[in-house]
Protein backbone atom coordinates (compact mmCIF):
# COMPACT_ATOMS: atom_id res chain seq x y z
CA UNK A 1 0.00 0.00 0.00
CA UNK A 2 2.91 2.36 -0.75
CA UNK A 3 2.91 4.74 -3.75
CA UNK A 4 5.26 3.57 -6.48
CA UNK A 5 7.10 6.90 -6.66
CA UNK A 6 7.99 6.63 -2.96
CA UNK A 7 9.27 3.08 -3.41
CA UNK A 8 11.40 3.93 -6.45
CA UNK A 9 12.91 7.06 -4.91
CA UNK A 10 13.80 5.34 -1.64
CA UNK A 11 15.35 2.38 -3.45
CA UNK A 12 17.56 4.68 -5.53
CA UNK A 13 18.56 6.83 -2.57
CA UNK A 14 19.58 3.75 -0.61
CA UNK A 15 21.70 2.57 -3.53
CA UNK A 16 23.63 5.81 -3.99
CA UNK A 17 22.80 8.28 -1.26
CA UNK A 18 23.88 6.78 2.02
CA UNK A 19 27.41 8.13 1.57
CA UNK A 20 26.31 11.66 0.63
CA UNK A 21 26.94 14.37 3.21
CA UNK A 22 23.77 16.29 3.98
CA UNK A 23 21.44 13.97 2.09
CA UNK A 24 17.91 15.46 2.09
CA UNK A 25 19.31 18.76 3.37
CA UNK A 26 21.27 19.65 0.22
CA UNK A 27 18.78 20.77 -2.45
CA UNK A 28 18.60 19.27 -5.92
CA UNK A 29 17.92 21.19 -9.12
CA UNK A 30 14.32 22.42 -8.94
CA UNK A 31 13.96 22.37 -12.72
CA UNK A 32 14.85 18.69 -13.01
CA UNK A 33 12.63 17.79 -10.04
CA UNK A 34 9.75 19.58 -11.75
CA UNK A 35 10.40 17.82 -15.06
CA UNK A 36 10.40 14.39 -13.40
CA UNK A 37 7.25 15.20 -11.46
CA UNK A 38 5.45 16.41 -14.61
CA UNK A 39 6.27 13.16 -16.43
CA UNK A 40 4.82 11.24 -13.51
CA UNK A 41 1.73 13.47 -13.43
CA UNK A 42 1.12 12.86 -17.14
CA UNK A 43 1.07 9.12 -16.47
CA UNK A 44 4.34 8.45 -18.27
CA UNK A 45 5.93 7.00 -15.16
CA UNK A 46 9.42 7.78 -13.96
CA UNK A 47 12.53 7.37 -16.10
CA UNK A 48 15.13 5.00 -14.60
CA UNK A 49 16.24 6.97 -11.58
CA UNK A 50 19.71 5.48 -11.92
CA UNK A 51 20.11 7.81 -14.90
CA UNK A 52 19.44 10.88 -12.76
CA UNK A 53 22.99 12.03 -12.13
CA UNK A 54 22.38 14.03 -8.96
CA UNK A 55 20.97 11.91 -6.13
CA UNK A 56 19.81 15.12 -4.43
CA UNK A 57 17.31 15.51 -7.29
CA UNK A 58 15.79 12.14 -6.38
CA UNK A 59 15.58 13.29 -2.75
CA UNK A 60 13.89 16.48 -3.90
CA UNK A 61 11.38 14.49 -5.95
CA UNK A 62 10.42 12.37 -2.95
CA UNK A 63 10.03 15.36 -0.66
CA UNK A 64 8.05 17.28 -3.29
CA UNK A 65 5.64 14.37 -3.85
CA UNK A 66 4.96 13.94 -0.12
CA UNK A 67 4.75 17.65 0.60
CA UNK A 68 2.20 18.27 -2.16
CA UNK A 69 -0.21 15.48 -1.33
CA UNK A 70 -3.73 16.78 -0.84
CA UNK A 71 -3.40 15.73 2.78
CA UNK A 72 -0.24 15.03 4.82
CA UNK A 73 0.63 11.44 5.70
CA UNK A 74 -0.61 11.89 9.27
CA UNK A 75 -3.91 13.29 7.87
CA UNK A 76 -5.75 16.45 8.90
CA UNK A 77 -8.05 14.43 11.14
CA UNK A 78 -5.18 13.07 13.26
CA UNK A 79 -2.88 16.09 13.03
CA UNK A 80 -3.71 17.43 16.50
CA UNK A 81 -3.43 13.93 17.99
CA UNK A 82 0.10 13.53 16.63
CA UNK A 83 1.12 17.03 17.71
CA UNK A 84 -0.22 16.56 21.24
CA UNK A 85 1.57 13.23 21.52
CA UNK A 86 4.84 14.70 20.30
CA UNK A 87 4.65 17.56 22.80
CA UNK A 88 4.20 15.36 25.88
CA UNK A 89 7.16 15.69 28.21
CA UNK A 90 6.80 12.22 29.69
CA UNK A 91 8.58 9.97 27.18
CA UNK A 92 6.56 6.83 27.98
CA UNK A 93 3.26 8.69 27.67
CA UNK A 94 4.43 10.35 24.45
CA UNK A 95 5.42 7.04 22.87
CA UNK A 96 2.14 5.41 23.89
CA UNK A 97 0.15 8.29 22.42
CA UNK A 98 2.17 8.32 19.18
CA UNK A 99 1.71 4.56 18.74
CA UNK A 100 -2.04 4.91 19.29
CA UNK A 101 -2.19 7.66 16.66
CA UNK A 102 -0.23 5.51 14.18
CA UNK A 103 -2.70 2.66 14.69
CA UNK A 104 -5.55 5.00 13.75
CA UNK A 105 -4.04 5.95 10.37
CA UNK A 106 -5.52 4.47 7.18
CA UNK A 107 -3.43 1.47 6.14
CA UNK A 108 -1.80 3.10 3.06
CA UNK A 109 -0.73 6.06 5.20
CA UNK A 110 0.60 3.80 7.94
CA UNK A 111 2.46 1.55 5.50
CA UNK A 112 4.00 4.53 3.73
CA UNK A 113 4.96 6.16 7.04
CA UNK A 114 6.63 2.94 8.23
CA UNK A 115 8.51 2.59 4.94
CA UNK A 116 9.80 6.17 5.07
CA UNK A 117 10.76 6.10 8.76
CA UNK A 118 12.73 2.86 8.33
CA UNK A 119 14.55 4.51 5.44
CA UNK A 120 15.29 7.65 7.44
CA UNK A 121 16.59 5.56 10.33
CA UNK A 122 19.13 4.04 7.95
CA UNK A 123 20.10 7.53 6.78
CA UNK A 124 20.46 8.56 10.41
CA UNK A 125 22.79 5.61 11.11
CA UNK A 126 25.08 6.42 8.20
CA UNK A 127 28.12 8.33 9.52
CA UNK A 128 28.83 9.65 6.02
CA UNK A 129 25.47 11.42 5.74
CA UNK A 130 25.91 13.46 8.92
CA UNK A 131 22.13 13.66 9.26
CA UNK A 132 21.19 13.04 12.87
CA UNK A 133 17.73 12.85 14.41
CA UNK A 134 17.45 16.61 14.82
CA UNK A 135 18.47 17.34 11.22
CA UNK A 136 16.05 14.81 9.74
CA UNK A 137 13.26 15.94 12.06
CA UNK A 138 13.59 19.53 10.85
CA UNK A 139 13.73 18.49 7.19
CA UNK A 140 10.79 16.08 7.31
CA UNK A 141 8.53 17.94 9.74
CA UNK A 142 6.77 19.88 6.96
CA UNK A 143 6.87 16.83 4.67
CA UNK A 144 5.41 14.14 6.94
CA UNK A 145 3.38 16.11 9.49
CA UNK A 146 2.48 19.20 7.50
CA UNK A 147 -0.24 21.54 8.70
CA UNK A 148 -3.62 20.98 10.32
CA UNK A 149 -5.66 22.50 7.48
CA UNK A 150 -5.23 22.87 3.71
CA UNK A 151 -4.74 26.65 3.90
CA UNK A 152 -3.12 27.56 7.23
CA UNK A 153 -2.92 31.15 8.37
CA UNK A 154 0.48 32.77 8.94
CA UNK A 155 0.00 32.29 12.69
CA UNK A 156 -0.79 28.59 12.21
CA UNK A 157 2.22 28.16 9.93
CA UNK A 158 4.55 29.68 12.51
CA UNK A 159 3.12 27.65 15.41
CA UNK A 160 2.84 24.33 13.61
CA UNK A 161 6.24 24.57 11.91
CA UNK A 162 7.81 24.70 15.38
CA UNK A 163 5.80 21.63 16.48
CA UNK A 164 6.31 19.40 13.44
CA UNK A 165 9.93 18.33 14.15
CA UNK A 166 8.98 17.10 17.63
CA UNK A 167 6.54 14.62 16.10
CA UNK A 168 9.07 13.36 13.53
CA UNK A 169 11.71 13.04 16.25
CA UNK A 170 9.36 10.82 18.23
CA UNK A 171 8.57 8.74 15.14
CA UNK A 172 12.27 8.27 14.44
CA UNK A 173 12.91 7.23 18.03
CA UNK A 174 10.57 4.22 17.77
CA UNK A 175 12.42 0.96 17.18
CA UNK A 176 12.97 -0.64 13.80
CA UNK A 177 11.10 -3.69 15.08
CA UNK A 178 8.05 -1.56 15.74
CA UNK A 179 7.99 -0.18 12.20
CA UNK A 180 8.85 -3.48 10.52
CA UNK A 181 5.71 -5.12 11.88
CA UNK A 182 3.63 -3.02 9.47
CA UNK A 183 5.67 -4.18 6.47
CA UNK A 184 6.19 -7.77 7.59
CA UNK A 185 9.95 -7.57 7.30
CA UNK A 186 11.85 -10.38 8.97
CA UNK A 187 15.17 -10.18 10.76
CA UNK A 188 17.62 -7.74 9.11
CA UNK A 189 16.31 -7.83 5.56
CA UNK A 190 16.77 -4.60 3.65
CA UNK A 191 13.33 -3.10 3.13
CA UNK A 192 14.05 -2.08 -0.45
CA UNK A 193 14.77 -5.70 -1.39
CA UNK A 194 11.47 -6.78 0.08
CA UNK A 195 9.61 -4.10 -1.81
CA UNK A 196 11.40 -4.97 -5.06
CA UNK A 197 10.15 -8.53 -4.67
CA UNK A 198 6.64 -7.27 -4.09
CA UNK A 199 6.82 -5.16 -7.24
CA UNK A 200 7.62 -8.26 -9.29
CA UNK A 201 4.95 -10.44 -7.74
CA UNK A 202 2.20 -7.96 -6.89
CA UNK A 203 2.73 -5.20 -9.43
CA UNK A 204 -0.86 -4.05 -9.30
CA UNK A 205 -0.18 -2.48 -5.90
CA UNK A 206 2.60 -0.35 -7.34
CA UNK A 207 1.26 0.91 -10.66
CA UNK A 208 2.14 4.54 -11.42
CA UNK A 209 -0.25 6.83 -9.62
CA UNK A 210 -1.92 9.90 -11.02
CA UNK A 211 -0.59 12.84 -9.05
CA UNK A 212 -2.94 13.80 -6.20
CA UNK A 213 -2.69 17.44 -7.26
CA UNK A 214 -4.47 16.53 -10.49
CA UNK A 215 -7.45 14.85 -8.85
CA UNK A 216 -10.29 15.96 -6.64
CA UNK A 217 -10.87 13.57 -3.77
CA UNK A 218 -13.51 13.76 -1.09
CA UNK A 219 -12.10 14.70 2.30
CA UNK A 220 -13.37 12.59 5.14
CA UNK A 221 -11.74 12.12 8.53
CA UNK A 222 -10.98 8.47 7.78
CA UNK A 223 -9.73 8.92 4.23
CA UNK A 224 -6.10 9.95 3.87
CA UNK A 225 -4.79 11.32 0.62
CA UNK A 226 -2.53 8.33 -0.03
CA UNK A 227 -5.49 6.01 0.47
CA UNK A 228 -7.49 8.08 -2.01
CA UNK A 229 -4.69 8.00 -4.56
CA UNK A 230 -4.35 4.23 -4.39
CA UNK A 231 -8.11 3.69 -4.48
CA UNK A 232 -8.56 5.98 -7.45
CA UNK A 233 -5.72 4.54 -9.48
CA UNK A 234 -5.19 0.90 -8.58
CA UNK A 235 -8.34 -0.18 -6.83
CA UNK A 236 -6.30 -1.94 -4.19
CA UNK A 237 -6.44 0.29 -1.15
CA UNK A 238 -7.89 -1.33 1.91
CA UNK A 239 -10.64 0.16 3.97
CA UNK A 240 -9.14 2.73 6.34
CA UNK A 241 -8.95 1.60 9.96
Amino acid sequence: MIPSLVVQCVNEIEKRGLQEVGIYRVPGCDRIVKELKEKYVRGKGLPPLGKVEDIHVVCGLLKDFLRKLKEPIVTFHLHKTFINAGLLNNIDESIAAICQAIEELPQPNRDTLAFIILHLQRVMKSPDCKMDLNNLSRVFGPTIVGHSVPDPTPVQIMKETAEQPKVVARLLSLSEEYWKQFLMVENDQVISSVINTNINTQGRLFKPLTSPEMNCFHKTPSSGSICSVLTANSGTASTPL
